[in-house]
């Protein structure tokens, strides 16, 4: 028996034509680019319809204003090699541009993206045109389409929101998280680093960003993705007046939690969510501590003094910083700590000034700061304390805080170079990417 296959038809969706095969098809589209001169088609058949079909389609179908057609439908403006495609073919049919994509698309709110490729514009009698890999074209996609600098461990991977600087020359998954970083059409985004490879050439990285930033508009997003993601810090600190007038730092990739809320999180190593950063955004001025933009409270019980601060009692204040907790006596003011960037595999919590030993009664307020904290966070929370406090007793071994705020991965009441029995217990740790993970790699 042959087995019946329905006709190609149209079916109106606001602005969208749908080209399916049943009334169901294509009803899971998110909300997609509508423009009263540009029409979207949208081809959801089993099999791609034949070009002399769709245009039959499609004559009877556009409306009269139509000045283009923008056609999703995977590989159509894939040139074969007289220079032929289902698009080109469709364009000097149809007597209309037809913008169509040389390799698979993915369908974001407001935004199509071709992995791996590019959009183009098939005009009749013309040439093609290459328009770039998003749809519709955000004011900065050609200032991202920058070559890396020759023979360096970088790769520079398009990607919905803007730009995935990573090394490794593996190709990208379609269902690569990196492509669901939200894209903002004012602001160019750079996620850095990736899950699993080395880490990118610093010096490469740090010549694209500087060179790419002044074409970005007035703020950057940087976005860490994996251990490699460390360098975030240094380039937000060192960008701000000088190639952009402000950069914006996410805390990680985003995420849905169970009760529907959207969050930010460090993702680890092996590509697995690790723990959700209490900040979540922040924004780098030049010369100033970083502003926090956007938190999620420690304490959710309890109310916020200010931005980012709750009450822990006993006259001691939680503070959410970049590197994660800042528990400090409710007078004290140091933005060294605040400059202090945020550690790849560990959630900081830091326990008085780096100047000097938290009194006696800040222990109290730990335990309950503690108590409170989710499991999540636990895991993979590294107390640090002031160098020369005692180890407390009946807490995790703490690293060793300097007076000019830099940690070291000892205890704080010992020698400098000897590890404390956990640091030296982990040997992912302990070798590290680049030497002593425990210290923020500087950016030539």
């Amino acid at each position: 028996m042959y087995e019946h296959t329905s006709a190609p038809m149209i079916r109106q969706r606001g602005s969208l034509l749908l080209v399916v095969d049943d009334d169901h098809a294509g009803m899971d589209l998110p909300d997609l680019p509508s423009d009263p001169q540009v029409t979207t088609v949208v081809v959801a058949t089993a099999e791609p319809p034949q070009t002399l079909v769709l245009r039959a389609l499609l004559n009877a179908a556009l409306a009269p204003r139509c000045a283009a057609v923008r056609l999703v439908l995977a590989g159509a403006g894939a040139a074969d090699p007289d220079g032929w495609c289902p698009a080109r073919q469709l364009a000097d049919s149809l007597g209309l541009p037809v913008i169509a994509p040389d390799g698979p698309v993915i369908a974001l709110p407001g935004m199509l993206f071709v992995v791996g490729g590019d959009w183009w514009t098939f005009r009749p009698g013309a040439g093609p045109l290459a328009e770039g890999p998003r749809q519709p074209a955000p004011a900065w996609q050609r200032a991202v389409t920058r070559p890396v600098p020759a023979g360096a461990r970088l790769v520079a991977t398009p990607i919905p929101a803007g730009v995935w600087l990573h090394a490794g020359e593996e190709p990208i998954d379609a269902d690569d998280p990196v492509l669901a970083v939200p894209s903002d059409p004012a602001r160019v985004t750079l996620v850095i680093g990736r899950p699993g490879s080395t880490d990118p050439d610093p010096r490469a990285l740090s010549e694209y960003v500087r060179a790419l930033a002044p074409a970005a508009g007035e703020e950057l997003v940087l976005v860490p993705y994996g251990p490699g993601g460390r360098f975030v810090d240094d380039l937000a600190a060192r960008l701000p007046g000088d190639a952009v007038a402000a950069v914006r730092v996410d805390a990680g990739l985003v995420a849905v939690e169970p009760d529907g809320a959207t969050v930010r999180i460090v993702v680890d190593d092996a590509g697995r969510p690790a723990w959700r950063p209490p900040a979540q955004r922040l924004r780098y001025h030049g010369g100033a501590a970083p502003r926090l933009l956007e938190w999620r409270a420690p304490l959710p019980q309890l109310p916020a003094l200010d931005v980012g601060t709750q009450p822990l009692g006993e006259g001691w204040l939680v503070e959410v910083v970049r590197c994660g907790l800042w528990v400090r006596p409710e007078h004290a003011d140091d933005d060294t700590v605040r400059r202090m960037p945020a550690h790849p595999d560990r959630l900081l919590l830091l326990v008085g000034t780096p100047s000097a030993p938290p009194a006696a009664t800040a222990w109290p307020a730990v335990r309950w700061l503690l108590d409170a904290l989710p499991d999540n966070e636990l895991r993979h929370l590294q107390p640090v304390l002031p160098a020369g406090t005692a180890q407390p007793d009946g807490f995790p071994d703490a690293w060793s805080l300097t007076p000019d705020a830099e940690v070291m991965p000892v205890p704080p009441g010992g020698p400098a170079g000897d590890p404390s029995p956990e640091w030296s217990d982990d040997p992912g740790c302990r070798e590290g990417r680049d030497g002593d993970p425990a210290r923020q790699p500087a950016l030539p």
